[in-house]
């Protein structure tokens, strides 16, 4: 039983140690270097603990900012903005970098930028440059059809 209580008294001693270096500052995390082309994952928080739909994304990067920031692209060929500091390396060897703009799907809440209703997601264009959303009878002319590749929405084109 002794033998059991040293050990207690060392592992006390040890996060004692620990916790007093993390927080005097003497810890500091590594920031992770990631180039153009680099696949990562993206942690995504859930809103709450019983939200199973969060979990690691796989994008690839696109661009790389001075602040730390990525332009991250998925296979939807969306473009994303995080902080390295939610990205983690992925080195997969069976990751498929084609892009195929059918997978895009209008992420919830998306607002259109003519009624400001966030419905009806299944009618919604999303503009390729800006990323905001447009229902597609609410413009002038309205769209009846999805259009086939890259859409431009009015903003972006005058």
């Amino acid at each position: 039983m002794p033998a059991a209580f040293e050990n207690l008294a060392i592992a006390q001693q040890r996060d004692t140690l620990r916790y007093a270096t993390i927080r005097g500052g003497g810890y500091r995390p590594s920031i992770r270097r990631f180039h153009v082309g680099d696949y990562v994952y993206l942690q995504q928080t859930a809103p709450t603990t019983l939200d199973v739909t969060a979990g690691r994304t796989i994008l690839r990067v696109r661009e790389v900012l001075p602040s730390g920031v990525l332009l991250l692209e998925g296979h939807d060929g969306v473009v994303w903005k995080d902080h390295v500091r939610n990205c983690a390396p992925c080195h997969p060897p069976n990751v498929d970098g084609t892009m195929d703009p059918s997978l895009a799907v209008v992420r919830a809440g998306l607002r259109c930028m003519l009624c400001g209703s966030a419905g009806q997601a299944a009618r919604m264009l999303v503009c390729d440059r800006c990323s905001r959303g447009w229902h597609m009878l609410c413009l002038t002319p309205p769209i009846y059809v999805i259009p086939a590749g890259r859409w431009v929405c009015p903003r972006c084109t005058s």
